[in-house]
């Protein structure tokens, strides 16, 4: 078995299994699915809002700086021609 499935092996079988071991089969442990529905978050996402307002007062001072650097040079550009 490959170094990278050994953990499969130990999931589904309780140990590793190489290569040429035999291994009965028997059904997945209820621990191997995750029974939360797909569009049912544990915890809520936060809103735009909320992360806009937990970002720290320099980030919004070096992002103009960089919208009115870029802006700049787009008008520079655009005058050059």
């Amino acid at each position: 078995m490959q170094s990278a499935r050994r953990l499969e092996g130990v999931r589904a079988y309780g140990r590793t299994v190489d290569a040429f071991d035999t291994v009965a089969w028997r059904p997945p442990s209820t621990a191997r699915f995750d029974t939360r529905l797909a569009n049912d978050p544990a915890v809520p996402e936060p809103t735009l809002k909320e992360l806009i307002a937990a970002l720290p007062g320099w980030v919004t001072v070096v992002a103009g700086g960089l919208i009115a650097a870029l802006m700049g040079a787009l008008l520079g550009g655009a005058l050059a021609v």
